[in-house]
């Protein structure tokens, strides 16, 4: 009982996660006003917001419009309803919060300094300061890296996350998560040219890397997610 408790509450945190990765980037607000479709604005009712079941039910597609709805809804729910089941309570806030910030910046590119603020209070609560030296590290290295390339390489947003994530892990396991994110973020970035979907100076996000990288690096060295 308690895991179909977890879950079920993993998935309506997966929903509000979905409505806050929509509306910031757009400047909307994410606690007022009713949902809506993208595509066609038209208000949806109760009945097309439940977790899970309205995408499925609907076959992911607009009940007024006929519109794909993106599987991404789908997916942040369900990763967040296994999530919260398999994770500590301590962690809930933290695996939600760099979930929104990971989705939102891989979908647009940006970077709410205001969720990487949150999450950094939540790892304050959490796990205290004393990982200070691993936020210098990771502030240090992504920090230098966005200022020898001309702020190109990097953006300022990954300066913040490899700073939370730094003050999360500590030192030396953000060396393990920078490493991680490194490789995967070389990895993806290897096929898009190989299969010619982008170009050596096409802009990719590497926040989603880095907080990948963090959580790989948590599991490793506590073998909990």
């Amino acid at each position: 009982m308690m895991i179909f408790l977890m879950f079920v509450l993993g998935v309506i945190a997966g929903s509000v996660a979905n409505a806050v990765i929509y509306r910031v980037p757009r400047g909307v607000s994410w606690y007022k006003g009713r949902s809506f479709c993208p595509n066609c604005k038209h208000a949806l009712s109760s009945c097309d917001l439940l977790p899970i079941a309205s995408y499925l039910l609907l076959r992911g597609k607009c009940r007024y419009c006929q519109s794909p709805i993106p599987v991404r809804y789908l997916l942040v729910e369900l990763f967040l309803g296994v999530g919260f089941v398999l994770s500590p309570l301590s962690n809930l806030g933290i695996l939600w919060v760099s979930t929104v910030i990971a989705v939102m910046d891989w979908e647009t590119m940006l970077v709410s300094d205001w969720m990487v603020l949150i999450w950094g209070g939540l790892v304050v609560v959490s796990s205290g300061i004393g990982g200070i030296s691993g936020g210098l590290v990771g502030m240090g290295v992504i920090g230098g890296l966005w200022l020898i390339t001309n702020k190109k390489a990097m953006g300022s947003g990954d300066i913040g996350i490899a700073a939370v994530l730094g003050l999360w892990l500590g030192f030396p396991k953000i060396i393990t998560a920078l490493w991680v994110a490194f490789v995967i973020g070389g990895i993806y970035g290897g096929y898009l040219l190989i299969t010619k979907k982008a170009k050596l100076k096409t802009a990719v996000p590497f926040g989603p890397f880095l907080i990948l990288g963090g959580w790989i690096a948590y599991t490793l060295s506590y073998g909990v997610f």
